[in-house]
Formats: structure tokens, C-alpha cells, sequence
């Protein structure tokens, strides 16, 4: 059976660090080594450590690896944090990042 290590890595094909799965993972509670069973993919925790993961993404650079490019467009960036924000609403999680639009300058 597939972990959920397998499964957070299953999300995109995009080579996420690591160290970035294991940070999220922790952050959420859930361990990596489990069996990813039918509740676990669709816990609140695994649900949130996607929406990480997928705004993770939406930042991640344009990289080349092994004759291999991996980029992003624009569009696919917003869909990306999109996304994540359905997940985050979804599961209600009051640590969410917030999206803050407006000015940002001394002058109007």
C-alpha cells in the first residue's frame, strides 16, 4: 500500500523538497510513514497538508533537474493558490494564510 508520503508526493509532479513534505506534515500531525487508507486521504489534516503543498507550488521557481523543466504560467499559479484557498475555507483552518490586497507605498 501507498503512504501518505507517496500520496503528498502524488499531488504534483514537481520535485517538492523533502524537507518541505516532512515541515508541512509536522506542522499538521500527520505522519508520513502511515498508511494512506481512504480516511486519512480524506481527513482534515491530510486535506490541509495538501493545501500546503499546493500553495507551496504556486511559489515554487521554474527549475531544470536532469534534462527535466519543471515551470509554472501565471494562470497555473492562481489556480494553484485557488486551490489551496478552496482547501483552507473547506476545512475551516483559522491559520490560513490571507490573501491582503491593496495599496503597498508612501504615496497614493
Amino acid at each position: 500500500m501507498a503512504t501518505v508520503l507517496d500520496a503528498l508526493k502524488g499531488i504534483n509532479s514537481y520535485p517538492v523538497p523533502s524537507r518541505t513534505i516532512e515541515e508541512i506534515a509536522a506542522r499538521r500531525g500527520i505522519a508520513l510513514d502511515s498508511e494512506a487508507t481512504a480516511t486519512v486521504l480524506i481527513s482534515k489534516a491530510f486535506s490541509l497538508c495538501r493545501a500546503d503543498i499546493l500553495l507551496w507550488l504556486s511559489y515554487a521557481p521554474n527549475i531544470t533537474q536532469g534534462g527535466q523543466s519543471y515551470s509554472f504560467t501565471d494562470e497555473q499559479r492562481t489556480g494553484l493558490r485557488n486551490r489551496a484557498q478552496g482547501l483552507y475555507d473547506e476545512q475551516e483552518d483559522e491559520n490560513a494564510p490571507k490573501t491582503i490586497y491593496g495599496y503597498k507605498g508612501k504615496r497614493l
